[in-house]
């Protein structure tokens, strides 16, 4: 991983600065008028490498990054290549082609896809000769996601976590005490209860993401269950906290008391937003509309409980793919990107946490002159899950996703339907990909 070699601008200057005081010293001697003096030339200029670094999100978010960067390696010029529509189709395409760029930045089932098919190198060796890599400084569980058999095919950056966010009217309105970090599934549907005033369409709670498979993984696990096993050769469903944990939600949105149910909800929009819920479950990246909007006073909590606290996290992984000619000068970018100064510019512009401990120090997702629980924010990334990365993942969402939707919409028990769905998953998960 030594830098290749190429004139500095001290190295120019010093060399130039050497034929300045020759050129000197000549005139001060007698020329011969047969030999004219030869023409000085300059060092011929090395063009950078160019390292081409792909991802999903805004390219504004890394501009600074990049700016920094340069300041530090002058040799090697970013070329920045956002992907905003159909990424994952994209970049699996590019990657069966050949054509990956140096650096991507993926999505967690996607890392770990990579790594499985080796798309992508292990970035543990690099890891390993980094003496400033400080493994110490990130969330455990951002830093051991990416890891298959002791091989690291990822490094995350910024992340978002799910919280309760709440607003303060509502809650004032209905002489409800604002909740804390100790409240379970039961004080939530007791505070929705008394908030909710479905004749006004004034509930408590906002709906179930129906339809987004992940968003119901945590209901799972806040009551003690798992979705798969750890080496994810078995599908958990069919466990009594999985039928359980997600029956239990259903029944709430079905009997549209504390929630609208599907019907009730019909065109009504994002209700948190618009001030007609008091509680939605969702990720922080809200935060920024919710500080900006200044529509109703708002905070924060993490999510109540069943038997143990848990929520979903999301992140992306940054990989250098096997196709990659410059491995040590794409490693130098990606090492810069995820530490301590290169993440923080990053997560501060995008208004997240980050996996170093580090940065979030620096709270770089907090908004001045907005009060709010901000330390609740990354306390989620210690007692969160990644939203989860199987083999096959297409096949075994889609047998997911559909039996979770009708068991929210009221067209099947969980207990009559995750035993199937537990079955064939784990079947599809042993399917060679």
């Amino acid at each position: 991983m030594t830098p290749s070699k190429f004139f500095s601008r001290r190295e120019f200057l010093r060399l130039a600065g050497v034929t300045a005081a020759g050129a000197a010293l000549a005139a001060c001697a007698p020329v011969p008028q047969q030999a004219p003096a030869m023409p000085t030339t300059a060092p011929p200029s090395k063009v950078p490498v160019e390292i081409v670094y792909a991802f999903h999100d805004p390219a504004d978010f890394r501009k600074e990054a990049v700016e920094a960067f340069n300041r530090q390696f002058a040799d090697i010029k970013i070329t920045l290549q956002q992907i905003p529509d159909e990424f994952p189709t994209k970049v699996f395409t590019m990657a069966a082609a050949g054509t990956l760029p140096d650096v991507v930045r993926v999505w967690e089932p996607h890392v770990l896809d990579f790594g499985r098919s080796e798309q992508v190198i292990d970035l543990q060796p690099f890891v390993d000769k980094q003496a400033d890599f400080n493994i110490a400084d990130f969330i455990e569980s951002f830093h051991n996601f990416p890891v298959i058999k002791g091989k690291r095919y990822g490094i995350a950056d910024g992340w978002n976590g799910h919280l309760c966010f709440y607003n303060k009217g509502l809650f004032d309105k209905a002489s409800v005490k604002y909740p804390d970090e100790n409240w379970n599934w039961d004080d939530y549907v007791a505070i929705a209860q008394k908030i909710s005033k479905p004749a006004e369409k004034i509930w408590g709670s906002d709906g179930l993401f129906i339809g987004w498979l992940h968003w119901s993984y945590k209901l799972v696990w806040q009551n003690g269950g798992q979705v798969y096993s750890e080496d994810y050769t078995k599908c958990l469903l069919d466990s009594a906290e999985a039928i359980e944990g997600l029956q239990f939600w259903a029944d709430q949105l079905l009997k549209g008391e504390i929630m609208p149910s599907p019907a009730q909800a019909e065109g009504m929009g994002d209700m948190f937003q618009t001030g007609r819920a008091a509680m939605q479950r969702v990720g922080t990246w809200v935060m920024g509309a919710l500080a900006e909007g200044g529509k109703f006073a708002w905070d924060m909590v993490p999510e109540p409980k069943r038997k143990v606290r848990r929520t979903l996290l999301h992140t992306a992984f940054n990989v250098i793919p096997k196709t990659t000619k410059d491995k040590d000068n794409a490693w130098k970018w990606l090492n810069f990107i995820v530490g301590p100064e290169g993440q923080y510019l990053y997560v501060k512009k995008n208004a997240t946490p980050g996996t170093r401990r580090s940065v979030n120090a620096r709270k770089p997702w907090a908004r001045e002159g907005v009060a709010a629980h901000w330390d609740y924010v990354p306390q989620a990334g210690e007692y969160g899950i990644l939203v989860p990365a199987p083999p096959n993942v297409g096949e075994v969402e889609k047998i997911q996703g559909d039996a979770v939707q009708a068991i929210f919409l009221g067209k099947a028990k969980a207990k009559e339907v995750l035993p199937d769905v537990a079955k064939k998953v784990t079947e599809t998960l042993g399917k060679p990909a």
